[in-house]
């Protein structure tokens, strides 16, 4: 990783009037506390001269306008846990991050029409948690990433999940956002105060401004209506691994599609490849380098047959009545059974004596089918994900290369020096587009000599996102610099093929809008119109720089 210039320090006035409006607490000018509050995976790092801690949408107004008078820029971050995207890094030096994480207020549920008002700071965990208590027959998807995440940061940054519900950003619906004169705006459409249905109906009368304050910085989300999943009549879950030739692939990703057209896969499962399964299952065999910075084909081989890992593995959640579960479950077995094995676990996570059973077996299945106890072990979180309940199980894949042990309680990556870095290109769902991709991706990951990292995410019956990444050792300047390096040639060859990443890392951010001139003037003209100070998140996906 590069190594951080020392902070701007912002002028005593501001500081002063930062602690008026927050509280001694709620204001980090330390540098070392600075430093340490907004480490970073990436290797590309920037500091910032102070963080703030907001509590409600007034104390974010007055932070606003304060820096507005001082002429510092502010970079709004929900919790800052979107690790490998940049978590709480500019992408400049020095100015203002506003941490939103203590605005954590669930504001209303509403059970007969769907839907929940949060604040930025809610985080997955606190809205299931907050769901169960109240006994509601609602579910929220969540990110397969951590529990900690926020429910808005992670829509506003057009995250995905893996429920119906999956698509986060589609799932938001009436936005409360402080400009950037301080100004509250409420979106919706409808009467300012009074309009019953600015989270229920998306469109509201006139152009749809919630879409100008997502992946944007025109503006700071403050409160927004989610909408939740009633709880099916039936779920169960099927695990799938491929077991068919490579060359067969191809046709297995157009009869995955036709499945997720027809509705008989309802959820938007993560086909992930043997070594991101292995992130998962093991820590790295250092051993089987052999002098290289990557496992060779024959060495992946034999690590995957020690944990009896397939070369594409994925789950999937069934939903719906009984009819409808069981036409699922037809469809399914008939299909991707053509390509590997389809197991029906879903049970393992009932709470009588059958699940007790499938729990206990599970174990000695899984050791007469050749893999190790840790598939036991992500069993039941991982069926859980698609009922909405999130895990930290899956985000401990971060350390699997960088320390000797995955942790099992208080996990930040970012904090603790893991390296590594995501990009997910945008690909029509069909073989030839989607094996493109992976042989476009392979080749990068060859050039620089990183271990092929890729999962194939449904995002829709038209379109996945092939996201890779890779693990590099941030404590290593070479090692950062080929970590940074493959990020901007992946990226540029992803682009250069009409696959375009759906979220950008924030090392290369200013840089988002880069290859649509005419999008990337309009919003320059918009950013002006609305912050002609450039105050808020200056440069993010590509607006100018400040």
């Amino acid at each position: 990783m590069s190594e951080p210039r020392p902070p701007v320090t912002l002028s005593s006035e501001l500081l002063e009037a930062l602690r008026a409006i927050l509280g001694s607490d709620g204001v980090l000018a330390d540098p070392d506390a600075v430093e340490q509050v907004t480490r970073t995976c990436l290797p590309d790092r920037q500091l910032p001269s102070a963080v703030v801690y907001p509590k409600n949408a007034a104390e974010v107004q007055a932070v606003v306008r304060a820096a507005a008078r001082a002429g510092v820029p502010v970079w709004p971050v929900s919790t800052g846990r979107n690790w490998g995207y940049g978590e709480r890094n500019a992408c400049y030096e020095a100015g203002i991050t506003m941490l939103l994480e203590r605005m954590g207020r669930i504001w209303h549920v509403d059970e007969q029409l769907g839907y929940a008002v949060v604040e930025p700071g809610v985080s997955y965990k606190q809205l299931n948690d907050h769901l169960k208590r109240s006994g509601s027959r609602l579910w929220a998807d969540c990110a397969g990433s951590t529990q900690h995440a926020s429910v808005l940061g992670n829509a506003l940054d057009k995250g995905r999940g893996l429920t119906p519900m999956a698509d986060h950003y589609g799932a938001l619906c009436g936005m409360d956002v402080v400009l950037a004169d301080g100004t509250l705006l409420e979106t919706g459409g409808g009467p300012a105060g009074h309009n019953t249905v600015r989270h229920t109906y998306k469109w509201g009368v006139g152009p749809y401004l919630d879409g100008l304050f997502v992946q944007s910085n025109l503006g700071i989300v403050v409160k927004a209506g989610v909408w939740l999943m009633p709880a099916p009549e039936v779920f169960d879950f099927a695990a799938f691994e491929y077991k068919a030739s490579p060359d067969r692939l191809g046709a297995f990703i157009d009869d995955l599609r036709e499945l997720v057209m027809s509705r008989a896969i309802r959820a938007h499962p993560h086909l992930a490849n043997d070594f991101a399964m292995m992130c998962i299952l093991s820590q790295y065999p250092h051993e089987m380098l052999e002098g290289r910075r990557h496992l060779t084909d024959d060495a992946a081989a034999r690590w995957r047959v020690q944990h009896g890992v397939a070369r594409w593995t994925f789950g999937c959640g069934l939903y719906g009545s009984r009819e409808e579960v069981r036409y699922q479950k037809r469809m399914i077995r008939k299909v991707l059974g053509r390509y590997g094995m389809v197991q029906f676990i879903g049970a393992a996570i009932r709470d009588d004596w059958f699940g007790r059973l499938v729990r206990y077996v599970a174990p000695i299945a899984n050791r007469l089918l050749g893999k190790s106890p840790e598939f036991t072990d992500v069993m039941v979180p991982a069926i859980n994900l698609f009922r909405g309940i999130p895990t930290d199980e899956f985000v401990r894949q971060a350390y699997f290369k960088s320390h000797k042990e995955k942790p099992s309680t208080d996990i930040d990556p970012a904090r603790d020096g893991c390296g590594f870095v995501w990009i997910g290109p945008v690909v029509p769902f069909t073989s030839e587009h989607v094996m493109k991709a992976l042989a476009l991706s392979r080749l990068v990951f060859e050039k620089y000599e990183f271990d092929f990292f890729v999962e194939v995410i449904v995002e829709s019956p038209r379109s996945v996102i092939v996201l890779v990444g890779v693990f590099y050792d941030q404590k290593d300047a070479v090692d950062s610099a080929r970590a940074r390096d493959w990020y901007h040639e992946a990226r540029d060859t992803y682009i250069a093929a009409g696959y375009p990443p759906y979220r950008a890392t924030t090392m290369s951010m200013p840089d988002a809008m880069d290859t649509n001139l005419p999008a990337k003037a309009l919003l320059a003209q918009l950013k002006a119109a609305l912050d002609p100070q450039n105050l808020i998140a200056p440069g993010r996906y590509g607006t100018p720089p400040r």
